[in-house]
């Protein structure tokens, strides 16, 4: 018995070694269900949103889980919302790095899938260098890889292409 008592107490761990691993596991950082929301000049430009946010020092703030991005024009007026497992969002730059399972549909219509998008906040543009799959009003489907667009992606480059344009004659 008494050598039992000694192996427990040799093995036992002290309060101050449990406080220390435990504090080492957590972020800096974490909220539940943030909203994010970048502006410019008193006008809302992207309200993002997910389950999650995480962020240690000076990395980027990582949004996990339903991420939703509402984006706004100059004037405040909402064109377009994106979806994604997960975004970054550089606290230097502004910029939403959006991945897994993304998807743009814009208020006029148009809807763009990808692996990755990135919102670039200087130039206010969407761009992807992976394998995107675009659709138009009409209802043409545009595959390539590489995109690039404005916000509310009515103004859009799709390179390397790929797709089936609709056949517009009257029956």
């Amino acid at each position: 018995i008494f050598l039992f008592i000694i192996l427990f107490m040799g093995c036992a761990e002290t309060g101050e070694e449990v406080a220390r691993r435990n504090t080492s596991m957590f972020n800096e950082n974490e909220i539940e269900n943030p909203e994010i929301i970048i502006s410019r000049e008193n006008t809302r430009i992207v309200k993002a949103s997910s389950k999650h946010l995480l962020k240690n020092g000076n990395e980027d703030a990582l949004l996990t889980g339903d991420v939703k991005a509402d984006f706004y024009n100059d004037m405040g007026e909402h064109v377009s919302i994106l979806y994604s497992d997960s975004a970054k969002i550089n606290q230097r730059t502004n910029n939403l790095r959006a991945t897994g399972n993304v998807h743009v549909e814009s208020d006029s219509g148009f809807t763009l899938y990808a692996n990755t998008i990135v919102w670039d906040n200087q130039y206010k543009i969407i761009e992807s260098k992976d394998s995107v799959m675009f659709t138009t009003t009409e209802g043409d489907t545009l595959y390539g890889v590489g995109f690039e667009s404005d916000m509310d992606l009515t103004k859009w480059k799709i390179y390397k292409p790929t797709g089936v344009i609709q056949d517009r004659k009257s029956v």
